[in-house]
């Protein structure tokens, strides 16, 4: 089958201090394969996943623009369009086509645009026609809308959290886009709201186990898929929440039956499920207690990849008044600035510096502390969704007491043991590991520490969802409000 493929994701925070803009793109992913523009270490969907299966499986594959931002504040209005109208325009120049395959983040939004993944897919629909079947593979942090479910044959989530069977999403969505073009099924879908906002791990019970039931689910006969969206809870809309989308084959009071049964399941979950805000201090006090092993404390508020600036100092400042430096590390925090000076000063350098707390009051206050130069790179890099990401100007500081921190020119959340490595900072050679993600780094680091503590303060990214000046959610929704069942939210 001749095949479109193509990428938009930004899983955008409106509560962000950090604007988004063409510039956010260029840094990230912006390939441009009409104009021949490529960008070295391209995202796992373009580089792993549609694209190259679609090839593998020996399909005609027209691929179009890839574009991807670290997750930020809306995009300022005319650079999506601008995003989006190349996008459509690959598309306009593939056709025909015999089926499109969009790996969209799911919780996009730009000034004027609440639902861009809608926004897009509507255009698309247009443009192909009622027949072509629309695939797209998403990240299970999206709020599904009705405009993507009307306008969309497929929607593919993926189901980890981490996020590492993305591999898995795109084969399984390859796999329907070529039954429809064959005629071997006649998919119809649904979509039915969980009103709940949070953050749920799939890597320990009771999630493992919904992971489970979704899959066993799909095997039903008439089943085609389930996706299980966690939503983005941080985004400000009317269709912020989790979401069940079911598509059958041909059987919408399946689809209905089937989707609602998981919903009610996830629901059911909330409050055992989802990471809950336990008071900031109180975890870092867990966190010191003695332990044989290396003991990891996620900075979950302070998150790049939820759209937080990564420059918070809560967690640095209390370590330090608790005098908790040796045999601690601490990174990435964002601060082009301080690495600047850094490089400027030259390895070996002995200089006062401000670390972090630069972007807004969600960064608290910089830190000035005496500290040592110990290594600099041009070359920062770590490992995320398969492929190598680059980080960019890194710099490792050693505090007086002897505390490691990793600052760094990019703002990215950390995923793997490189972004420490990449300036000589081994996470084995420590008692302490604090580092700035909310759960991606749990696939690489796991292996290397005896314990893992998620700390919730102020930031951007936290999970206490009270904190937070929502204005447009559909109420009630939990735990803003204190629901029991889905039957008292709205439909």
């Amino acid at each position: 089958m001749r095949l479109f493929t193509a990428t938009l994701a930004h899983e955008t925070a409106p509560f962000s201090p950090i604007p988004t803009n063409m510039e956010n793109f260029r840094k990230g992913m912006l390939n441009r394969p009409s104009h021949g523009e490529f960008v070295e270490g391209r995202l796992e969907a373009v580089e792993c996943g549609l694209t190259m299966r679609g090839a593998q499986r020996g399909h005609d594959v027209v691929e179009g623009l890839g574009a991807a931002a670290t997750p930020s504040g809306r995009t300022v209005k005319a650079d999506y369009e601008a995003i989006r109208d190349e996008l459509l325009d690959d598309l306009k120049n593939a056709l025909p086509v015999d089926a499109v395959g969009l790996f969209l983040h799911g919780a996009q939004m730009a000034q004027g645009y609440d639902d861009c993944e809608g926004d897009l897919l509507q255009r698309v629909r247009e443009l192909v026609g009622p027949d072509v079947p629309v695939g797209v593979e998403f990240d299970l942090h999206g709020n599904v809308t009705q405009a993507m479910v009307d306008s969309a044959t497929f929607l593919v989530a993926c189901r980890e959290y981490p996020h590492v069977d993305f591999p898995e999403r795109a084969e399984q969505l390859l796999d329907l886009l070529e039954q429809a073009v064959a005629g071997q099924i006649a998919p119809v879908s649904t979509r039915v709201r969980v009103p709940m906002l949070g953050i749920f791990h799939t890597t320990r019970e009771p999630m493992k186990g919904f992971v489970d039931a979704i899959t066993k689910a799909e095997r039903r006969p008439g089943v085609l898929c389930i996706s299980a969206a966690h939503g983005f809870p941080w985004a400000d809309t009317p269709d912020t929440c989790a979401t069940i989308t079911v598509t059958t084959d041909g059987d919408a009071e399946l689809a209905q039956s089937v989707a609602r049964e998981m919903a009610e399941q996830f629901f059911a979950l909330r409050a055992v499920a989802g990471v809950h805000a336990e008071a900031l201090e109180d975890t870092i006090a867990k966190a010191l207690e003695p332990a044989a092993g290396l003991t990891v404390l996620a900075d979950t508020a302070d998150n790049a990849g939820g759209g937080a600036a990564s420059d918070a100092t809560f967690i640095l400042r209390s370590l330090l008044d608790r005098g908790v430096e040796k045999n601690t590390a601490l990174g990435v925090i964002w601060d082009p600035q301080a690495v600047e000076l850094a490089f400027a000063a030259g390895e070996g350098a002995q200089m006062p510096m401000r670390i972090g707390g630069k972007t807004s009051p969600l960064s608290g206050d910089p830190v000035d502390m005496n500290v040592t130069v110990e290594q600099l790179t041009e070359h920062g890099r770590q490992f995320a969704f398969g492929t190598e990401e680059k980080l960019g100007r890194m710099a490792h500081l050693l505090t007086e007491g002897g505390m490691s921190i990793v600052i760094g020119s990019r703002r990215e959340q950390v995923h793997s043991p490189e972004a420490f490595l990449s300036v000589g900072v081994d996470p084995r050679d420590y008692s302490l590991l604090v580092l700035k993600s909310a759960q991606h780094f749990h696939a690489r680091f796991s292996p290397l520490a005896e314990r893992i503590f998620y700390a919730v303060g102020r930031g951007t990214t936290s999970v206490d969802f009270t904190s937070f000046d929502y204005q447009n959610l559909t109420r009630p929704i939990w735990p803003l409000d204190a629901l029991e069942s889905l039957t008292e939210s709205a439909a």
